[in-house]
């Protein structure tokens, strides 16, 4: 079994500083939302964003969305042999029950997020998704179940991975869930190992479904 976690994810709501914007405030209105109970979203609030410190990589729940789906979906999750969980810019984390199922519709996924961050956990009966506060990356590292920590990032050494994955039985994968720069958590102190599988940066759902597959061919190749 393996571990993902999505570190330093772009998922917020859309914070006190820019709920007047007229792009916040229109937005909010059509989907008969508060504002300050909607989901940031450079694709709709740019304009306002710019107001924001580090506005330039804010507002991306489109990188969780699809993250998860390739996840979740996953032949390794079906096989039980996976475990995914959320870590956000404000040290929220959002642990994840594999049997969870992510609507594959957008604006059915940001619906979703919302009343996460609203009630905590949702469903309300037996919750598939769940909101820890105040959990910085050591705690969500603490929490996930893992025998060594794997960071992947563009500057880390250079793997073959599927002879990479050999050696990952109980590994915890962290990637970034962020469209641009670098971790803003103190993630590479907590790595044992940082590591590469390309020679420039990929999308995070890249890195992902090659993680998956090249671990899932690993376990059917021991079990025969």
């Amino acid at each position: 079994m393996i571990s993902m976690l999505l570190a330093d994810s772009e998922l917020e709501l859309v914070p006190k500083e820019i709920v007047g914007y007229p792009a916040v405030r229109l937005n909010a209105k059509k989907r008969n939302k508060s504002p300050a109970k909607s989901l940031l979203d450079a694709s709709l609030h740019h304009s306002a964003m710019r107001a924001l410190p580090m506005g330039d990589r804010r507002g991306r729940p489109d990188i969780v969305h699809i993250f998860l789906l390739v996840a979740l979906e996953s032949v390794l999750n079906r096989m039980g042999q996976l475990r995914v969980c959320i870590h956000t810019r404000n040290n929220e984390m959002i642990t994840i029950d594999p049997a969870t199922r992510i609507p594959k519709n957008y604006p059915r996924f940001v619906g979703l997020m919302e009343s996460l961050f609203e009630a905590g956990s949702v469903p309300d009966r037996e919750p598939l998704l769940v909101m820890h506060r105040d959990r910085d990356i050591d705690a969500c590292i603490r929490e996930m179940p893992h025998e060594k920590v794997v960071l992947l990032s563009p500057d880390g050494r250079r793997v073959r991975l599927s002879d990479h994955v050999r050696g990952c039985d109980g590994a915890l994968f962290i990637l970034g869930g962020f469209p641009k720069g670098d971790f803003i958590s103190d993630v590479r102190s907590q790595a044992d190992d940082t590591i590469s599988i390309y020679g420039e940066s990929l999308p995070v759902w890249t890195v992902a479904s090659e993680i998956l597959v090249n671990y899932e061919n690993h376990v059917l190749e021991t079990e025969q």
